[in-house]
């Protein structure tokens, strides 16, 4: 029996802007085919709050941004597994991805494109990929 597990691991990529944005944690895991929720926290006010892919040896791609407004805006619309919700109290950014696939094994970048500059900058890199382990029956 072939078991896939989605394993995600983070680390914070360097920059001189401290701590502007965090991950809930170094480490999650789901099984192949199950949602997988990444998410940041922000401490600074945004215009617009961005996902991105970067498979490897590849640009990083836009997936989908959300709105100073709350609106959701995806890249490619017609990619329906990603879904984005944003909680502006908490400052909390989320990416679903349900149902979870080999192929979304890569790198995810929350980014903040703060009003002021109107550049986006990468904070927060992701690093989701699937480990197979063999079970015996």
């Amino acid at each position: 029996m072939l078991l896939c597990a989605l394993v995600i691991f983070s680390v914070l990529a360097g920059d001189s802007l401290g701590d502007v944005i965090t991950s809930h944690g170094p480490e999650k895991e789901a099984q192949d085919g199950n949602s997988v929720t990444l998410s940041c926290n922000y401490s600074v006010s945004v215009y617009n709050l961005l996902w991105y892919r970067q498979y490897q040896r590849s640009k990083p791609e836009l997936l989908l941004s959300i709105t100073e407004s709350g609106d959701t805006v995806k890249a490619d619309p017609s990619v329906r597994w990603f879904s984005a919700k944003v909680d502006k109290h908490r400052k909390l950014m989320e990416l679903e991805i349900s149902p979870a696939k080999v192929t979304d094994s890569a790198q995810y970048y929350c980014a903040l494109q703060p009003t002021v500059t109107g550049n986006p900058f990468p904070q927060y890199v992701i690093f989701l990929h699937i480990s197979h382990a063999f079970i015996d029956a």
